[in-house]
């Protein structure tokens, strides 16, 4: 699904539009949404932080179903750009090398 989320630039960090690919018009790319993850366990920041770390900017967008304690019931959605949307989805989707204990 390929869509621009609502006013992300205001909502996302003030580096993001920097790090954001622009087309040919300098205009930035239209965002794409990865996934919807969980914000109790932190899911969502370490996806977001993990992708950044991999070059791919990213952000979240809204907290589906905020209940009382500061959650989101309904999770959060990961936007990624939409040229990099099949980049991010193989990096979520690549298991963990777990080191070998000596």
């Amino acid at each position: 699904m390929t869509e621009p989320a609502k006013d992300f630039w205001a909502r996302a960090d003030r580096g993001l539009l920097d790090r954001w690919p622009k087309d040919e018009a300098g205009a930035p790319e239209p965002a794409a949404k990865l996934d919807i993850q969980w914000e109790l366990d932190s899911q969502a920041d370490i996806t977001v932080s993990f992708l950044e770390s991999c070059g791919i900017p990213a952000f979240q967008n809204g907290s589906l179903g905020k209940v009382l304690g500061g959650f989101a019931s309904q999770g959060v959605e990961i936007w990624v750009p939409a040229s990099q949307l099949e980049e991010a989805q193989a990096l979520l989707d690549t298991p963990a090398e777990i080191p070998e204990q000596d």
